[in-house]
């Protein structure tokens, strides 16, 4: 048996493959086997019809079919160990990715066969200076800082969340929590998802079309209005922004709320905290943990971005194709866990599968390219998760489950430590950056 490697532009590879008549011919023998004892053939026993009754009832095509299916079965995988180890040697990859095109070349009785595999690999970047971009862009990290205000702002809110509702029957003022119903027209035509039922409002809180808040100002339960409101230019619902509106309101629940005040009976009510200090603190503490985090990872993508676009590549097509396939999941579990149809969403864009696709195409090379450098960046630092870090990992995942055992028969384990350690790998990658960085 001898076999080329021929490599491809864009990081593909073809491998042709010849096997002497003399190594085919057993293939050939052993495929009438299995076909005699796959069917029936009168008047022999299932496996003991011969070569040439097998050959006379379903004609040698059928049995060479058979053959070559086999000889590439036995010699693909066998042929491919040797490259890869051939490379590994002289410090090169070889890793394929995606499902192999087989193409069988030639194959005639009394010949030799042939055949090539036409594969994607994984491609070789050629990095920039990594840990002198990662050293640059590191100073442009900021400080993170939280003023009092946005300490409030999230007390408020906490507070809010937590407010007492007594249905009242009195006109709705500022501060109350209502229900109504909402219809909005324009040029007497309802506008896209114009109309809502029972839709719970905060008076004076500013979070409807400017203007539609204060109209409900001493409306009482019951009560119906119409009015018309003129939508700034810039408000950020296009649907609206800039037209003039027809308003129907149906006051339906007038609910006065009472908002805790923020004190030490409060905070301990919160949790384990002794006073609206100590709440007061543990929020600020949280906060400047989340924005201490963001801007670690905003200085992260900076860094790996850098580098993506300034590293060299041929990416295959199979790789661009597969992150828009994970794309195109994470959207549809999105869309599902807010509750609507898949279908129902393409309706509503207007768009198809296919076009997203394409508006995303350019984002998908981009993650790859990432993904690649974080990849190259660990081999050549040699940068690797240790297998109990990954095992213990995979247990903590596995635990979120009430029974590990069950959660076994769902998730495949190799593959989420396989997972796992991706993950864990690029998180090192990031770390040994940051070290870079700081020289």
């Amino acid at each position: 048996m001898e076999y080329t490697v021929i490599l491809l532009p864009k990081s593909e590879a073809e491998i042709q493959v010849a096997l002497p008549s003399s190594e085919f011919e057993p293939h050939v023998k052993r495929a009438a086997i299995l076909i005699s004892e796959a069917r029936d053939f009168e008047g022999f026993r299932r496996g003991k019809a011969p070569y040439e009754v097998v050959k006379a009832r379903l004609g040698e095509h059928a049995i060479y079919e058979e053959a070559a299916e086999l000889a590439i079965r036995r010699t693909y995988p066998e042929i491919l160990q040797e490259i890869i180890a051939e490379k590994q040697k002289s410090e090169g990859e070889f890793t394929p990715i995606g499902r192999p095109e087989v193409t069988i070349t030639k194959i005639a009785p009394g010949n030799d066969f042939e055949y090539k595999v036409k594969l994607a690999l994984i491609p070789k970047a050629t990095l920039p200076d990594y840990s002198e971009i990662a050293g640059r862009i590191a100073k442009e990290k900021k400080e993170s800082v939280i003023e009092d205000e946005e300490v409030t702002k999230t007390l408020e809110w906490v507070r809010e969340s937590r407010a007492h509702v007594i249905t009242v029957d009195r006109p709705a003022a500022s501060e109350d929590l209502v229900e109504i119903d909402l219809g909005i027209r324009h040029n007497g035509v309802k506008i896209e998802n114009g109309e809502s039922k029972n839709h719970p409002v905060v008076i004076g809180k500013g979070k409807f079309i400017p203007g539609l808040e204060d109209n409900l100002v001493g409306m009482s339960a019951g009560e119906e209005k119409t009015f018309t409101l003129a939508v700034p230019e810039t408000w950020h619902e296009k649907n609206y922004a800039g037209k003039a509106l027809d308003i129907f309101a149906k006051m339906n629940m007038v609910q006065e709320r009472k908002v805790p005040e923020l004190t030490d009976e409060f905070a301990k009510g919160i949790g384990n905290f002794d006073s609206a200090d100590a709440l007061r603190a543990s929020v600020r503490d949280g906060m400047l943990q989340e924005k201490r985090e963001k801007e670690k990872q905003r200085v992260r993508m900076l860094i790996i971005e850098k580098i993506a676009s300034e590293a060299q590549m041929e990416i295959p097509d199979v790789l661009v194709e597969r992150e828009l396939d994970k794309m195109m999941e994470e959207l549809k579990l999105g869309i599902e866990n807010m509750g609507m149809k898949w279908e129902e969403y393409l309706l509503h864009i207007k768009k198809t599968p296919d076009e997203l696709r394409g508006e995303w195409r350019q984002e998908a090379q981009k993650r790859v390219r990432i993904a690649l450098c974080l990849r190259e960046i660990g081999n050549k630092e040699k940068i690797e998760p240790a297998e109990e870090e990954v095992i213990q990992q995979a247990d903590k995942y596995l635990a979120q489950y009430k029974i590990a055992q069950q959660a076994g028969k769902t998730i495949d384990p190799d593959a989420l430590r396989e997972y796992i350690r991706g993950t864990l790998r690029n998180e090192k990658v990031f770390e040994f950056l940051e070290r870079a960085e700081a020289k």
